[in-house]
């Protein structure tokens, strides 16, 4: 049996184990960080703020086009959003996200108009010659 006093002195004389702010542990690969968003790329279907089991992202529709919405202090950091993005517009960070000190200061938030559809290429007469 290992009296107090002598864990005590024990911890005293190997002194402390924790890293003092703003050192921190470097990152493991595949770390997932904040979750961003390529406003150009987006097309507003939805479908990251579908999958968020935990209403960190938000997609309302407006008049002109959708607002976009992310709120990292609900996020699970689970990725379904980035797995299930068409265009691959929404990413996570492999970055620890910045010390903040003000509520939802990491929050995120895109007003996106609507983008024209691609106008179809204009198809050949059967009877042009080229």
């Amino acid at each position: 049996m290992i009296s107090i006093a002598r864990l005590l002195m024990q911890n005293i004389s190997e002194g402390s184990i924790t890293l003092p702010f703003p050192e921190r542990q470097p990152i493991e690969g595949g770390y997932r960080g904040l979750v961003q968003n390529d406003p150009d790329n987006c097309t507003g279907c939805g479908l990251c703020a579908y999958v968020c089991t935990s209403s960190a992202i938000k997609v309302e529709r407006t008049a002109s086009g959708f607002q976009w919405s992310y709120n990292p202090g609900q996020c699970t950091f689970c990725a379904r959003c980035v797995q299930r993005c068409p265009k691959h517009s929404v990413s996570m960070e492999g970055t620890r996200p910045p010390v903040y000190e003000v509520r939802g200061e990491l929050n995120q938030s895109y007003a996106i108009r609507k983008k024209k559809p691609a106008a179809a290429p204009a198809k050949a007469e059967s009877g042009a010659v080229q």
